[in-house]
Formats: C-alpha cells, structure tokens, sequence
C-alpha cells in the first residue's frame, strides 16, 4: 500500500535538505579558513571541527598576548621616548607687556619641534631658533613662521640622531629660553 507524502512531511524534507546542504557549505569554509597543516589529517567531521576549535583557541590566546605587549609598548614609548618642555615669560621679546613669549619643545623618537609663539616685532628669533637648533646637532627637515593678528608663530621640526635626545632637547629648551630672557 502506497502512502501519499503529505505536503507537510515534504517541506520538512525539503527543509532539513536545506539545512544539511547549509551545515555542509560552512563546515568546508571553516575547513578552508584552518591553516594547510592543520587540515592534512582527513578525519571524521567531529576531529576536524575540534581542530578548529582549538586553532580558533590558540589564535584568542595569540591576540591577547599580542594586545598585552601593544599596551606595555604604547606606555614603554610613551615614558622613555616623549617628553616636552613648556616654558612662558614676560620680556622684551613679547609683543608687548600683555603678550608673554610661549615656548614649547616636543621631542619624540629622533625628531624635535620647537614651537615659539612672539610678538610680531621679533620676526628675527626665527632664524635664531634654527642657528640654535643647528649648533646643537639637530638637522631641520621643516620650518614655518606664520603671523595672525599681530601674534607670530614660529614652528621648527627637526631631527636629532643618536641616543641623547633628552639631553639635547633639555639644553635646547634652555638655549632658547635664555635667548628669550631667563624666563625658564
């Protein structure tokens, strides 16, 4: 006797059809995700979904011991390799007794920049900021000077070789500020 496939039994047919063709097509893109050595070994489907559940393991422990040693790098490069010198005065090279001379030395890896902020009758400590910069072993890559309302800003980016460049980012700043008027 012949049972007729009710159309209920055939969608549930059709359905799990689907789901296995499904399940198949993402269990080969894990197998081809899984690194060429680790996939040699044709075993059943449940050793070879355990192998890329322990590959997916190790590659967790991998990034977080990558990000461990990003953080300890960014606050390594941050402590010994950064520093800046800020200084602000009152003297003859401001624009006036209102108008303090500011003075700001950033340093990082081997590169220096010197940012000088004056009146605009003092156009000159420009290039005495770069026959400073040179005297001191610095080689200028980029110099700037730009004047707005009265205010002139000065921008020197250097580079410094060799291992001493807190020691001469130190006594720049300090040439600089006694060029300024002792006001370090």
């Amino acid at each position: 006797m012949n049972h007729p496939i009710s159309p209920s039994t055939y969608d549930r047919k059709t359905i799990e059809k689907n789901r296995r063709n499904q399940m198949k097509a993402l269990y080969f893109k894990l197998c081809s995700l899984l690194p060429p050595q680790s996939s040699k070994e044709i075993g059943s489907m449940s050793d070879q979904l355990g192998e890329a559940a322990m590959y997916i393991n190790e590659l967790q422990e991998r990034l977080e011991v990558l990000k461990q040693k990003r953080n300890f790098l960014k606050v390594h490069k941050s402590v010994s390799s950064s520093f800046s010198f800020r200084g602000e005065c009152e003297s003859n090279a401001g624009g006036g007794p209102n108008q303090p001379s500011s003075l700001e030395v950033h340093a990082n890896r081997s590169s220096l920049d010197v940012v000088l902020v004056t009146g605009v009758e003092h156009r000159f400590m420009f290039k005495e900021i770069i026959r400073i910069l040179t005297e001191e072993g610095a080689d200028v890559a980029n110099a700037a000077l730009s004047v707005l309302d009265g205010t002139v800003y000065h921008n020197v980016y250097s580079e410094i070789g060799g291992s001493g460049l807190e020691i001469g980012g130190a006594r720049i700043f300090e040439r600089l500020s006694r060029f300024l008027g002792d006001c370090n």
